[in-house]
């Protein structure tokens, strides 16, 4: 059975978010940056939404530089905010885990999964993940994805950034010739500046152009290795697994049925969620140590609460603690109503007969 895996990749995710966060900037140009500290423009940018890179601001620029660019123009320049992103990626990392039989994470906003089990190879079944992947994230985070479909990683993440921002892109064995044949080799992933204008020099500009270039003569310039692995580029073979990387934390979000500060509704979605966090943990076979509620009001502000306590994998432990802190959570926003609200165990350990089966 041919493998089927996706790439996803959330739009301009850092602005988007900042987007969502202050509503006033919601359609601006937004450009997100690293601060030196040194002055007021000092440091570089880190990313931007499409109308800021419409303008020339791109990722890598120092601040001086977009600014003078951005003079004039109604552009939004904000620090990075990595706990707030990291908060939001965990949690669609976590959708997006259920929604696969493999997932590996790349980056804070982009993971590769593998749905060929899943979806016992149907590519009409893969087509519905990714729609229903990129429903939830705009559902539940009012944020957009792009989504690549194809029988490797390679050509998933090229195929993901095809038709940006909120695309989906299926590139199946059979079309992946004629979908990479006239792209430039600099869109090939994995070849950078560098090798593109050593390719460019043997006159080689397309990844038709490269496919048909002598292996031999390659590896007079780029060495065994590389031409061999150039070559392959050129005709979208790869087949590097889906790796998942070890987890580092569990937890379920949820939507409740309408904005509300009702402990006890918001404690009856608490309790559903536990039943889903107690399969994954017999799943993973996994015990923890720390147990947090992940809140989510009316205007998308999230807080995280926390308490530690001895190692355990009791999930009455985090339906104990979860009341405690909502209690606590509510007592010191009285006027705050709850969209969503989430548990999360942490500081975990999993056995080593789990890792064993994992690592095959």
């Amino acid at each position: 059975m041919k493998r089927i895996i996706m790439h996803v990749d959330l739009d301009s995710f850092y602005a988007s978010l900042e987007e969502n966060r202050d509503p006033a900037i919601k359609g601006k140009p937004v450009v997100i940056c690293v601060y030196s500290g040194r002055s007021e423009e000092s440091g570089a940018v880190s990313t931007s939404n499409y109308k800021a890179r419409a303008f020339g601001i791109k990722a890598g620029m120092p601040i001086v530089i977009a600014k003078r660019i951005a003079k004039g123009k109604d552009v939004v320049f904000l620090p990075v905010d990595m706990d707030y992103y990291r908060e939001i990626s965990e949690r669609i990392m976590d959708l997006m885990e259920e929604e696969s039989d493999t997932m590996e994470q790349v980056s804070i906003d982009e993971a590769y999964l593998d749905v060929t089990e899943l979806t016992d190879g149907n590519w009409d079944k893969a087509i519905e993940i990714a729609k229903s992947i990129k429903e939830k994230i705009s559902s539940q985070e009012e944020l957009t994805a792009s989504v690549g479909l194809s029988t490797n990683k390679f050509v998933a993440k090229i195929a993901s950034d095809f038709q940006k921002p909120n695309g989906l892109t299926i590139v199946k064995e059979e079309e992946i010739i004629n979908f990479l044949k006239y792209m430039s080799v600099s869109n090939l992933h994995g070849i950078g500046e560098k090798t593109t204008k050593a390719l460019n020099d043997l006159g080689i500009q397309t990844a038709k152009d490269l496919s048909e270039y002598g292996l031999k003569e390659l590896e007079e310039v780029f060495g065994k290795n590389k031409a061999r692995l150039l070559h392959n580029k050129s005709l979208g073979i790869d087949d590097s697994p889906v790796e998942p990387r070890e987890k580092k934390q569990l937890s379920r979000i949820g939507t409740l049925k309408e904005d509300t500060n009702d402990q006890n509704v918001i404690y009856e979605k608490i309790i559903e969620l536990a039943k889903d966090m107690e399969i994954r943990i017999l799943k993973n076979n996994v015990s923890f140590r720390t147990v947090s509620i992940i809140t989510i009001d009316t205007e998308l502000k999230t807080q995280t609460k926390s308490d530690t306590i001895p190692q355990t994998r009791e999930i009455q432990k985090v339906i104990n603690i979860s009341k405690v802190l909502l209690e606590k959570y509510l007592k010191e926003n009285p006027d705050k109503k709850l969209r969503r609200v989430g548990i999360r165990i942490s500081n975990l350990e999993f056995s080593k007969a789990q890792k064993t089966l994992d690592d095959f």
